[in-house]
């Protein structure tokens, strides 16, 4: 069930045997997998139907240390949350990934990959992708003869996607939550208190609020914060929970992306044959270019990705085609404006091109001309001075603020420079076209919030255990993107849901032996 404020009164109490704070991807996916059980479920979010000035006022922040775009446009106050605007792109961690290693301080998860390998299998039958493999045998699946590659210093990946009908969780959702007896989602409440105990050992109950000021209060037996690696801190610390080993808002992490250079191809389309995105049935699957755990570790690199972009010509319609199709992603389909017709009726005869390719040679062929970039992702380095605090202000709720304080420790910068260098020399070696490198890397964050609840195997190390509870509130759980200790180079998507199915496990089994 789906409930709007106007359904409520002033005041209404409930109890649930788990309540959620946030329906984006981890909230709604965490929620789903109670439906039809014997177990009530409320999912308390903060944004309507779809987001609005209100909703997306209670996003505001003050950014303290280095720019941040995503701490504002990477968020989404809706049902959904940001799976509204989420390319679709998902991709697993690797092993090396969550090991320690020597030249990373603070890194290593407490969990293996191979505890993970199950739930990234449910992930892919939830959004209808085929799954592994994700590395160079990928090559032979699709027909493509790979690059030759020195494969003691590169490997290649690939990103499977999912289709645009799965990638809105609002939409995915929405018909089985509503017709649900046992889930409820209740929109526009913001949550507000966190009643606790004396010590602070459990959560009593929870409170929010909608703007126009009717209240919810839900008492449950188990509380998940599923909103993301800003809110979830920013209530911790608001309310001065689960924060004994001082952490919670510490290790602030994103991923950081340049235009690395520009390409000049040696063969166009032996540059389209490699790296045009492909597809397996409905998935598509693009190519990207890392560095080996051997070049990590004799260089002393963070992990990086490199993956090339085809400009798309404005003359093509193309852009226009993708605004469209984002439209229909968010709920928000409207009619094309005129000079967006006309644009696609000027780039008609490429079009044409671009959809035999598609239906026929299962590819999305590039555009025949434009410019060709070279772009260059790196995970950040773990910084416990790279974090969330509270601000003075507080919002229209009366919620103090978040205040994000981004810093990196200079890794990244270093492991960009050289990754991009490494690429152009492997690119003109391998007679793939020569790379005109930008002079300085120009970072920017690319929207993937990290850390701030981080994953530890000790309660002096972080914030949650391996089961995602906090080690210091016996009932209160993180499902998110926060409780990564690092964030590796795959966008960060898949391995939250794995992360929130795993935990959908161990709370049916918690509260069943609870009964």
């Amino acid at each position: 069930m789906i409930v709007e404020p106007s359904q409520l009164g002033e005041t209404r109490s409930t109890d649930a045997d788990v309540c959620i704070i946030g329906g984006g991807a981890a909230g709604l996916s965490l929620a789903a997998e109670f439906l039809g059980t014997r177990w009530r479920v409320v999912v308390l979010e903060s944004g309507s139907h779809h987001p609005d000035a209100f909703g997306e006022a209670l996003n505001d922040l003050d950014c303290l240390g280095l720019p941040h775009d995503g701490a504002r446009l990477g968020r989404r106050r809706g049902l959904g949350g940001t799976t509204r605007a989420w390319g679709g792109q998902l991709l697993p961690l690797r092993s090396s990934e969550v090991e320690p290693r020597a030249w990373v301080p603070h890194s290593g998860w407490p969990l293996t990959l191979d505890e993970l390998q199950p739930f990234y299998r449910r992930v892919e039958a939830m959004l209808g992708v085929e799954g592994p493999p994700y590395d160079a045998q990928t090559w032979k699946t699709i027909g493509i003869a790979p690059p030759a590659f020195d494969a003691r210093r590169f490997c290649v990946r690939f990103s499977q996607w999912a289709p645009l009908t799965r990638r809105n969780f609002a939409v995915l959702m929405r018909r089985a939550i509503s017709s649900s007896r046992n889930v409820t989602v209740f929109l526009d409440s913001t949550v507000t208190s966190l009643d606790c105990t004396v010590g602070g050992e459990n959560i009593r109950s929870v409170r929010a609020r909608s703007r126009e000021g009717r209240t919810i209060e839900v008492r449950a037996r188990v509380v998940v914060l599923a909103c993301g690696a800003i809110e979830t801190p920013r209530l911790l610390l608001a309310h001065g929970l689960a924060n004994r080993s001082g952490l919670v808002g510490r290790f602030f992490q994103d991923h950081i992306s340049y235009v690395a250079g520009v390409v000049q191809p040696r063969s166009r389309a032996e540059l389209q044959r490699l790296f045009d995105p492909r597809y397996l049935g409905r998935t598509m699957l693009t190519a990207k270019i890392e560095p080996t755990d051997t070049q990590q570790r004799d260089q002393g690199m963070l992990n990086a990705m490199g993956h090339i972009a085809f400009e798309i010509p404005e003359a093509l319609g193309l852009l226009e085609i993708r605004r469209l199709l984002r439209a229909v992603q968010s709920g928000e389909l409207r009619m094309p404006r005129l000079e967006e017709v006309c644009a696609l009726v000027r780039g008609g005869g490429e079009l044409t091109r671009l959809v035999f390719s598609r239906l026929v040679q299962r590819r999305r062929r590039s555009p025949s001309y434009g410019g060709v970039r070279l772009l260059v992702d790196v995970e950040q380095a773990p910084n416990p001075e790279s974090r969330i605090t509270l601000s003075q202000k507080k919002d229209a709720l009366g919620v103090p603020l978040p205040a994000l304080d981004w810093r990196l420790s200079g890794q990244e910068q270093a492991t960009l420079s050289a990754y991009s260098r490494a690429l152009a020399a492997e690119f003109d070696a391998r007679g793939l076209g020569s790379v005109t490198l930008a002079e300085t890397p120009e970072a920017r964050d690319i929207f993937h919030h990290m850390g701030t609840t981080r994953m530890s195997g000790s309660a002096k190390e972080g914030v949650t255990n391996t089961d995602l509870r906090c080690h210091d509130v016996d009932n209160l759980f993180v499902a998110s993107a926060a409780v990564f200790p690092t964030g590796g180079i795959a966008n960060p998507t898949m391995t939250i849901l794995a992360l929130s199915l795993r935990l959908a496990d161990h709370l049916k089994g918690t509260l069943g032996r609870q009964v």
